[in-house]
């Protein structure tokens, strides 16, 4: 394969350098991390320099760009968070404004914080039925022409598509509002890194407009965790300008390995069709199967309101059945000792790759079939209790001062039960995927606490409370 970074390193073991140089180790561990170790070099004579590439690092981010058709392309290995930090810092100065979907990562809200950036939302459609993100429609778009017409200081738009359960956002039409703007569209598509390999996935938001994409290689390629790349797509902005930010958010001491691994795990997908073939056809054969499930729904695109939707991601709906997301997910786990990505109350998600063999689809199928069973017998004696608290769509709470207003303000821990009226002092955060339900800044209302409660009771992973307590300003 085309890997000149992988390649280089694989000589090394070979050119018996005497290593007085960093990393610590030297190449000569002796425990379970020898063979990794043996591959774990700083930038040594000949290995060129990621913050500086011209050797075996700009050939492969040369390669790299020609495979995504971009203007340029870098490899990250501090996951998509860096590049969302680097993009928008490059896009965007102190005191300007950032118009961004309320879905966000939370990286992106750091970045608005860092940057002492004015936020503005909008907020997608969300889904009553199975509580998944849909569409960025009509109302949407409406509402983000409205914003970007009385707010001139709008430096840049940010929002995730695909997002976390696999819903593909209009990209193009959303370029062609902010194109009439001049405004930076980064479009966090960290699920997407796959999309460009086979036509069974969705297009690109390379191809449909996005100015800066990142996405995530660790997610969905057979690569190691941390990695990711960083694209930019269009003359908005320029390659020197994202190089300097990297350099500002990045390890100056960038893990090789890391580097080869997203390099390997893209010229992998670009080169080997039939491994991509047959990921697609275990997942055409896996849908199809499914449909005999009775209790169990697999979302199709069908069944939410979008423009398009990655069948990668495999999300379970358990709306029929009388069970919650988090029952099912345990069930598999303990029962089957197969872990899925997720669960909440309405829905479990199972991350897909390229490396799934047929069998793993066949023993989940199974177990799902057993599953659906035991429900058939068990009989429904009531549908599965989803208040309309998660129903209602995204709560819209009011700013009161920007996030990073409230930094060095004093705070207090009150129960989420007295918040009401209360300012957020911190960040509340559903992990994963990430996205706050409440900024810094933000009055909390009684929707809010209703929400919060739910969550808590349930079992959900809520990041920034410490039980059922929350941060406030005093």
């Amino acid at each position: 394969m085309n890997t000149p970074i992988y390649t280089k390193l694989m000589q090394l073991k070979n050119e018996k350098r005497v290593p007085f140089h960093m990393p610590g180790h030297k190449r000569r561990g002796n425990g379970v991390f020898k063979e990794i170790e043996n591959l774990d070099i700083t930038e040594i004579t000949d290995y060129d320099n990621l913050h500086h590439p011209e050797g075996i690092i700009r050939e492969s981010m040369d390669r790299l760009k020609l495979i995504y058709g971009t203007r340029e392309s870098w490899y990250l290995v501090n996951g998509s968070t860096v590049g969302i930090l680097a993009a928008i810092s490059a896009c965007c100065e102190q005191g300007d404004g950032i118009l961004i979907a309320r879905n966000c990562h939370k990286s992106v809200y750091n970045a608005i914080r860092l940057l002492h950036l004015e936020a503005h939302y909008f907020y997608p459609d969300l889904s009553k039925r199975y509580d998944l993100i849909e569409n960025i429609g009509d109302r949407q778009i409406k509402e983000i022409q409205d914003i970007l017409e009385n707010n001139k200081k709008i430096r840049a738009m940010v929002l995730p598509s695909p997002t976390y359960e696999g819903v593909v956002m209009d990209i193009a039409r959303l370029k062609k509002v902010t194109e009439k703007y001049n405004v930076i569209l980064i479009v966090d598509e960290a699920h997407g890194a796959h999309f460009p390999f086979h036509e069974y996935f969705p297009k690109s938001a390379i191809d449909c407009g996005g100015d800066i994409v990142i996405q995530s290689t660790h997610k969905t390629l057979p690569a190691m965790t941390q990695t990711a790349l960083l694209h930019l797509c269009t003359d908005k902005i320029t390659p020197e300008a994202i190089s300097d930010m990297l350099s500002v958010y990045e390890s100056s001491s960038p893990s090789y390995i890391l580097m080869a691994s997203a390099e390997y795990s893209v010229a992998f997908m670009n080169e080997n069709g039939d491994e991509v073939q047959g990921y697609v056809d275990n997942l055409q054969i896996f849908r199809k199967k499914c449909e005999q499930l009775k209790f169990i729904h697999l979302i199709q695109k069908e069944d939410l309101c979008c423009l398009d939707y990655d069948r990668s991601k495999l999300v379970f709906s358990v709306e029929l059945s009388g069970w919650n997301g988090i029952t099912l997910f345990e069930r598999l786990f303990y029962k089957y000792h197969i872990e899925l990505e997720m669960a909440d109350q309405c829905n479990c998600i199972a991350m897909t790759s390229v490396c799934d063999s047929a069998e793993m689809y066949d023993r989940l199928f199974e177990a799902l079939k057993e599953i659906d069973r035991e429900i058939a017998a068990q009989g429904i004696k009531e549908k599965n209790k989803r208040t309309e608290i998660i129903a209602d769509g995204f709560l819209v709470p009011e700013k009161l001062m920007e996030s990073w207003q409230c930094i060095g303000m004093e705070k207090e821990w009150i129960s989420v039960k007295n918040a009401e009226g209360r300012i957020a002092g911190g960040y509340v955060t559903l992990y994963p995927p990430g996205s706050p339900l409440l900024v810094p800044g933000e009055k909390i209302v009684k929707e809010t606490v209703e929400k919060l409660r739910y969550y808590i009771y349930n079992g959900y992973n809520v990041l920034g409370l410490s039980g059922d307590n929350m941060p406030v300003l005093k």
